[in-house]
């Protein structure tokens, strides 16, 4: 009797901690909640974790559609920084949907109004929004691995026999009978056989816990998703008055929730219970999920369950790319609001033409604001570090901005639908044995073939934007002034609007008929190098490398005997040592 009344107390003991954790968790969630309220439209620069960026990609790769930003474009712009500043998902899904959209602009215009649209819904709707970021909070992670990773070798796991778990589940039950016959002896037998089970239960489990951690991963979705959708439905009936066209695509997208999990019903019949679910904090779930770790409750299942995954992949990833949606817009939500002071909806321009006021870089804390109307391409120069490969990332983020988040930094922004592409900041490639020269020609060349490859029935409309900087720096002089106007004539002459830097003041006279000239310029009136960051129009005069050596403190006769030989070189062509 006095086994059973100890085995009893240890249930007991159990059930407390299980209530003691319900209590602790719903007073987190309130915590969390609040915590959420602070920080909504917040930008906090240094504390991302970069981790996150391991697998953040892994949605992309699996739906990387022919038109997305490529590698050198998105490492142009700095696009994993414009990603961590944006990201605030709470899940896997949420993060990696979030990548895909920032890499694949939109193209329709009635695509762009609707994400918008959504966008401003959680911007205005905070009970809605925060009943979401809760329940995504609770989806967790499926960690250093993405879903689809684990999902594509999950096939190739061998079926192992169940057997020997339903054999031990037996030998435990008769180890708790025998406590009634044997007193403090079967005590001792049924811990032993309890150590035993554990034991095989903990090696069998490590060996397949990413997979349960999918497959947990999967059920937890799977209820968010059940519960964002009643949240969605729920938002129109108690606030009617706020139903605008965001609500309606929430809606909309709600119903398409529905509609998977109808579809992934047979998935879940299989699961009385969720795998480590946190989801609800529910002690009796808890509860469960502890008794089950006795019978190799989710080992059994996980084999029971491993083929109908298989057969629902596709609507895994459906359901996968809807709930991470809701996710992915909250945060764009929150970062237009963070930037909300340098903030214009993108309009569509139907003339071709791009009118930008007061555009900003994203990316610099106190911005200096231009504004331009590009109706052809453009040439931009200037002395070094005066603004111009900073206007250009501008002008290329504005774009982006436009087509994925329906917003951009600045006063105005009209435009025609684009696909930007860009060679800023290329590199040479040891791996590939290419020199700085032969990256750049390269980066060049894939703008081109682009754009030839593009189809000739008509349909394609969209407006080909390519960014340009310093272009071919790793040639000489004579043959880069030649090559670099050849190839931006042709650029132009394809169809292709250009934005281009240059140091090469021959340009501005050279290109003159095809292109327009703007420059950026420095204030020496007072001795120093003072950038005023403004866009003028018409090509550059001045040149500041030998002023910015003075600036820095290089030495004044290696200063004077520099400016000599320009000099000399302006007045006869050819170069002297002074």
């Amino acid at each position: 009797m006095e086994a059973v009344i100890f085995v009893l107390a240890l249930l007991g003991i159990i059930v407390l901690i299980m209530f003691l954790q319900f209590i602790n968790s719903r007073r987190d969630d309130k915590l969390y909640l609040l915590n959420l309220e602070n920080e909504f439209g917040k930008i906090h620069r240094s504390s991302y974790d970069h981790d996150r960026l391991i697998t953040a990609d892994a949605y992309f790769k699996c739906h990387m559609p022919k038109d997305h930003i490529d590698d050198i474009t998105w490492s142009d712009l700095s696009l994993d920084e414009i990603f961590s500043l944006i990201d605030k998902t709470e899940s896997d899904s949420g993060r990696q949907v979030l990548y895909h959209m920032l890499r694949c602009p939109l193209t329709d215009v009635h695509d762009i109004e609707n994400r918008r649209s959504i966008i401003d819904t959680f911007r205005k709707d905070v009970v809605l929004r925060k009943k979401a970021q809760l329940v995504l909070h609770h989806v967790g992670s499926t960690g250093r691995a993405s879903v689809y990773d684990l999902l594509d070798s999950l096939g190739g796991l061998e079926e192992k026999n169940r057997i020997p778990y339903y054999v031990r589940m037996a030998l435990l039950v008769l180890a708790f009978l025998s406590i009634y016959l044997l007193k403090g002896i079967g005590v001792l037998i049924f811990l032993g056989v309890l150590i035993s089970n554990l034991y095989v239960y903990y090696r069998d489990r490590s060996r397949i816990l990413p997979y349960l951690k999918v497959y947990a991963y999967v059920l937890k979705t799977m209820e968010a998703s059940e519960r964002i959708a009643g949240a969605i439905g729920a938002a129109d009936v108690t606030d009617p008055a706020d139903a605008g066209p965001g609500k309606e695509e929430l809606k909309k997208m709600s119903e398409d929730m529905k509609k998977t999990l109808s579809d992934l019903k047979p998935l879940k019949r299989r699961a009385s219970y969720s795998l480590n679910s946190e989801m609800g904090n529910d002690p009796v779930m808890v509860l469960l999920n502890l008794a089950g770790i006795f019978v190799f409750a989710d080992i059994i299942r996980f084999w029971k369950i491993r083929k109908n995954i298989l057969d629902h992949k596709d609507d895994i990833d459906r359901l996968i790319y809807l709930t991470g949606s809701i996710d992915a817009y909250i945060s764009m939500a929150g970062y237009t609001e963070a930037i909300s002071a340098h903030l214009a909806k993108y309009e569509v321009a139907q003339d071709g033409v791009i009118t930008a006021e007061g555009i900003v870089h994203p990316l610099i804390e106190e911005p200096v604001p231009n504004s331009v109307t590009v109706k052809k391409s453009i040439l931009l120069t200037g002395a070094n570090a005066s603004g111009k490969s900073t206007f250009l990332k501008s002008m290329a983020l504005a774009a982006l901005y436009a087509q994925t988040l329906g917003y951009v930094c600045a006063d105005v922004y009209k435009a025609p639908i684009c696909r930007v592409m860009s060679a800023m900041s290329i590199k040479d490639s040891i791996t590939e044995g290419d020199s700085y020269y032969m990256a750049e020609i390269k980066a060049v060349k894939r703008m081109t073939d682009y754009h030839a490859g593009r189809p000739l029935d008509g349909k394609d409309d969209i407006l080909q934007l390519c960014f340009v900087d310093e272009l071919l720096s790793g040639t000489n002089t004579e043959e880069r002034i030649a090559a670099c106007t050849r190839i931006l004539m042709f650029m132009d002459e394809q169809g292709i609007r250009v934005m281009a830097a240059t140091h090469d003041m021959e340009l501005t006279d050279l290109l003159s008929d095809q292109y327009e000239n703007y420059h950026f310029e420095e204030d020496l009136s007072e001795g120093d190098v003072i950038f005023s960051y403004k866009l003028k129009d018409g090509g550059a005069n001045s040149r500041n490398a030998i002023r910015l050596l003075e600036s820095l403190g290089f030495d004044a006769e290696l200063t004077e005997r520099a400016r000599k030989m320009v000099k000399i070189h302006s007045e006869e062509g050819v170069w002297k040592k002074v």
